[in-house]
């Protein structure tokens, strides 16, 4: 049987299925909340041991292993919406999974708490679209992107500074699947929240004062 081809029009359901397998493999139970239509908010609901998250999972397909956040609206970029969670709706994520899939069996995935998740998609935002353009015009929106292990060149220090800060922080959780097991880092989480948000403000404040 010929494997599938990959494309923008069913990345995101073939990523839905390798995180909904990963979760499996570890014991949880899945159900999937986009059986009955699109679902706000959250794609998937894992439950073990009588707990339950519910998982919002973004897929992408790259030559190179890069992660979508999502697309970043005016209104994201005016900082009116929240990127994630910002529908009225029952369903209400508790972690990100981002995915990168070449083919079934290769694939890179990010498993983030959603806070963390919310923190690094706008330290993106705001080298990706607040930053102004080098002829002071806003930029437009469009998808917001980010590249595993890799932080690309940038002439803009502040950019390049925001890019840093968003690796230190991703980098541990690429390939975490036992995220939920790890009760003293998710108490430590706050403090990684606290210090993505300072250090991109000042970043940004700093770059915006000084185009």
């Amino acid at each position: 049987m010929a494997e599938v081809e990959i494309n923008r029009g069913n990345v995101g359901r073939i990523a839905e299925r390798i995180v909904a397998n990963e979760f499996e493999s570890r014991g949880f139970r899945i159900s999937d909340l986009n059986k009955e239509g699109t679902s706000a908010n959250a794609d998937l609901l894992a439950v073990k041991d009588g707990q339950a998250w519910q998982i919002q999972v973004k897929g992408a397909t790259h030559d190179g292993f890069w992660v979508s956040y999502g697309f970043a609206t005016q209104e994201k970029i005016d900082g009116n919406k929240k990127m994630y969670n910002s529908a009225d709706s029952f369903y209400k994520a508790d972690v990100l999974v981002l995915v990168c899939v070449k083919s079934a069996d290769d694939y890179k995935s990010v498993v983030l708490p959603i806070e963390l998740a919310e923190a690094l998609a706008q330290i993106c935002i705001d080298y990706s679209y607040r930053l102004p353009n080098r002829d002071g015009s806003k930029k437009k929106p469009g998808k917001t992107a980010v590249s595993l292990g890799y932080v690309p060149k940038s002439k803009n220090p502040a950019r390049l500074r925001m890019m840093q800060i968003e690796q230190e922080l991703l980098t541990p959780y690429i390939d975490r699947w036992d995220i939920f097991q790890n009760d003293r880092e998710i108490a430590e989480l706050k403090q990684l929240i606290e210090k993505a948000r300072s250090e991109r403000l000042a970043e940004g404040n700093d770059s915006l004062a000084n185009p």
